[in-house]
């Protein structure tokens, strides 16, 4: 599948390894915030000639707001008059399309993709989750790359995306030019990339992040001030602990977005408040207002990623016929709020959701 794309890759790196008159054509499919800031960071390039493509009501909102991506330091770059379709038939000329819907949308999105696509376009799958790939790869014939978002960014106000916190994106190895032109282009503009070979271990490590958006989402608090509380993270390590153990029965080492392994963040988290602020501060410095996307879209009354976050750990588990109570009492947690239930996670809560999970424990 990928030899057969060579000779174009290598027609491709002599027009955008370097400084290139013919700008190459890059579409963004799901213009939410992850999706809007970068094809926003990206167009400041007169290298990247970026569309994007998006449900009418976000281009009716992008025609009258531009689009604006701040990044941590509070720099400001702006889209005046991004190019937004509600039409997938403008796809047949993109070169690099980076696909940032969530992935429960994938099986209506794939379909539209591989009927309008170019052969020889390069697709990037920027979903979270450990079974992506395989999603892809049964209706796609063109070459998919992983590309795994850490940091988050939240959705100001109409057509304003700000970056809230940290983190290296991480790319799938490739030797494609397509790919080295749109690294390039990110790292001008503040947002530093890694190529790994193992994208599986990258995408265990994100997952581990991950956990916490249902726990935030349920405590319905600001991501500093649900991490500063310690019954929040007693339940974040617990979960987190039950993920490890599945990465160890499938000999999988995460890669750490931290400067500390995945094997140590439970017993930080379990830390009195005291010395976790001492300890975390990395993970501390986030924006204040931060929050997950469980939450955002538990606001606006979208469905959640749960079952690919959370709810994959509960079905790997099961598959290794082990357990993980704390996740699968947080998918109920989420699905119930998903339909409406004005469920809240206090403090008082948290505890017993620790409670009940260790009394399913089996002895």
């Amino acid at each position: 599948m990928r030899s057969a794309n060579k000779n174009r890759s290598t027609a491709l790196l002599s027009d955008h390894s370097g400084r290139s008159a013919v700008p190459l054509r890059v579409a963004v499919v799901g213009a939410g915030a992850i999706g809007c800031y970068l094809g926003t960071v990206l167009a400041q390039s007169p290298e990247c000639e970026v569309i994007f493509i998006g449900r009418e009501r976000m281009a009716l909102e992008a025609a009258a707001y531009g689009l604006t991506a701040q990044d941590l330091n509070g720099a400001c770059h702006r889209l005046r008059s991004p190019a937004v379709y509600s039409e997938f038939e403008a796809l047949r000329t993109a070169q690099l399309v980076l696909v940032t819907v969530k992935a429960l949308d994938l099986q209506i999105l794939l379909p539209q993709l591989a009927h309008y696509l170019s052969a020889d376009a390069l697709v990037v799958a920027m979903q979270n989750g450990v079974a992506i790939a395989p999603l892809y790869q049964q209706l796609l014939s063109q070459p998919v790359f992983r590309a795994i978002v850490p940091f988050n960014v939240v959705k100001i106000s109409p057509g304003f995306y700000a970056r809230t916190t940290g983190s290296e994106m991480i790319w799938q190895r490739s030797d494609d030019a397509r790919i080295h032109a749109v690294l390039k282009q990110l790292d001008q503009h503040g947002i530093k990339s890694k190529q790994l070979e193992n994208v599986k271990a990258a995408e265990f490590g994100k997952l581990m992040l991950n956990l916490n958006n249902a726990i935030n989402a349920l405590s319905d608090l600001p991501l500093q001030q649900q991490l500063l509380q310690r019954p929040y993270r007693l339940v974040l390590a617990a979960a987190i602990d039950e993920l490890l153990r599945i990465c160890r029965c499938l000999n999988i080492q995460s890669f750490s977005y931290t400067s500390a392994p995945n094997s140590y963040i439970p017993f930080l988290l379990r830390t009195p408040n005291w010395l976790f602020k001492r300890l975390a501060k990395k993970m501390l410095a986030i924006s204040p207002e931060a929050r997950s996307s469980m939450w955002d879209d538990i606001q606006a009354g979208k469905a959640t990623e749960i079952d690919f976050l959370n709810g994959a750990v509960v079905t790997l588990a099961e598959q290794l016929k082990l357990d993980a109570p704390v996740n699968r009492l947080l998918v109920q947690l989420v699905k119930r709020k998903e339909q409406g239930e004005p469920i809240r996670l206090c403090l008082l809560h948290a505890k017993q959701l620790l409670q009940e999970a260790s009394a399913v424990q089996p002895s």
